[in-house]
């Protein structure tokens, strides 16, 4: 007996340390799941549902609809209208008209307002006075999210699947990775991100801010998702809730595939190999595409630019940012070249000029020509002259049949009811005199994916409309 009493005495200071250490853990984590409620709740209050849906002009027949998120980011009492950010792919495309709604209210008209040229970006506004606008909505904060790190806890809010308002929870899996044909800084988390997220907030749970706009998901795994950062987007923000077209409408474009270069490498890699010792970040060419102004002003691969215009490119956000303000002008380089330090002077393009000026919609999809850009940074390695899906609606035959859309890797089009397809003309003639009921044949793919036989069968509000695009 008294071994015994010795044993539990023996024990006890550890016992009671365990159990300080929990009462002192056990606080902690209820204040964080705490913290995180009240950042959903909020977040309630300012994110929205956005309803897009197209017409056919011909006949007047609604085509389909769409469901993504977005989130209010100013509200102007006086003018008696607020502003919501979301994704340029939930409104544009063809959509005829947006509604939009808060959490168990009615929808409302809303207007788009800007499409970005780059970003996969837009922004719609709606009266204040609308009946189902809550007397209590707010604007989301907007975070830092340059200065977000692997780790950061994060949480998704939106309208997945057709759901209302769902929240996820997740951490920052990377602040370097971009998902395939995006332009921009993103941060890719593990958190949820379903069809029906696009355009909604991605929050810190640190702080509540918004640090994101959740904007892909990868579809051959699970748990790799990407919001598009809220850092770049900020001056385009202000500039069009002050009113003002952000960098007039122009964005240039150089033709080249770049990387950043983190200090750590520019100083160990680049020191070692080019006698580089620029003491910050860069931008390391990896592909010049002929033809483009990269080409013509002597660009080449493995050139290190580390000032554009006398300014330091930290990462590829800032590139971009320094594109906006050069569109159809020249601007100077200073880069390293094996040791070297090299000045050029490059005439850089209007990237806007370079997008494709119609589309045809038929069967519920949208079909364009592939712009300049993406031929010279995707195409062009295949020699490969065709058109795209750039959306299919839901709902529409073309989902009925399987058609899928997958700007610029996956939706190619290169035959049609065995006739080639190389142009948006080429493919206008093939479908303008289809009938409805009757068979068409799509070759359809991507040269690295594999191509694949669909047959589509459409309805007579389905026929085929070619129209222009407004930029």
């Amino acid at each position: 007996m008294a071994s015994r009493i010795s044993r539990e005495k023996k024990r006890g200071p550890w016992v009671r340390y365990l159990m300080l250490l929990a009462l002192l853990l056990i606080p902690s984590f209820l204040l964080s799941a705490s913290s995180s409620n009240n950042f959903f709740k909020k977040a309630e209050r300012y994110t929205v549902r956005v309803y897009s849906s197209t017409i056919v002009a011909l006949e007047g027949a609604e085509r389909g609809s769409s469901e993504g998120s977005g989130f209010v980011v100013h509200i102007d009492r006086r003018e008696g209208v607020a502003y919501v950010a979301t994704n340029k792919h939930v409104i544009d495309e063809g959509i005829s008209s947006i509604q939009v709604s808060f959490k168990d209210g009615e929808r409302f008209p809303a207007t788009p307002i800007y499409i970005d040229p780059v970003y996969d970006f837009g922004m719609i506004k709606f009266e204040l006075n609308e009946s189902g606008v809550p007397a209590n909505a707010v604007s989301a904060e907007l975070g830092r999210s340059r200065t977000v790190e692997v780790g950061h806890p994060v949480g998704t809010f939106g309208n997945p699947m057709s759901l209302e308002y769902c929240a996820t929870e997740g951490i920052i899996s990377s602040v370097t990775n971009s998902p395939w044909g995006y332009d921009g800084a993103f941060l890719q988390t593990d958190a949820a991100i379903n069809p029906g997220n696009s355009g909604g907030p991605l929050i810190s749970l640190r702080n509540g801010k918004v640090i994101g706009i959740n904007t892909a998901v990868s579809d051959e795994s699970e748990g790799i998702g990407w919001s598009l950062a809220v850092d770049q987007l900020k001056p385009v923000i202000e500039q069009v809730i002050a009113g003002e077209l952000p960098y007039a409408g122009r964005m240039g474009w150089l033709g080249v595939n770049l990387e950043e270069i983190n200090l750590d490498r520019a100083r160990e890699d680049f020191g070692a190999q080019y006698g580089f010792n620029h003491p910050r970040k860069a931008l390391l060419v990896i592909d010049v595409f002929p033809k483009t102004p990269a080409a013509r002003s002597g660009l080449q691969p493995g050139d290190v630019i580390y000032l554009i215009n006398w300014m330091m490119p930290q990462d590829y956000a800032d590139y971009l940012a320094m594109m906006r303000d050069v569109a159809g002008q020249n601007c100077e380089m200073l880069l390293y070249r094996l040791g070297q330090e090299i000045e050029l002077e490059v005439e850089v393009e209007d990237r806007g000029e370079l997008r494709p000026k119609e589309y045809v919609a038929f069967a519920g999809m949208t079909i364009q020509p592939t712009s300049p850009t993406v031929y010279e940074s995707y195409y062009s390695m295949f020699s490969l002259e065709c058109v795209f899906i750039s959306d299919v609606l839901e709902g529409s035959s073309a989902e009925a049949w399987g058609m899928y859309s997958g700007y610029p890797i996956r939706g190619a089009i290169v035959n049609l009811n065995y006739h080639q397809i190389k142009s948006l003309d080429d493919f206008w003639n093939a479908v303008k005199d289809v009938a409805p009921g009757q068979p068409v044949e799509f070759f359809v793919g991507s040269p690295d994916n594999g191509w694949i036989i669909k047959v589509v069968y459409y309805y007579p509000s389905e026929a085929p409309l070619r129209e222009r695009v407004e930029h």
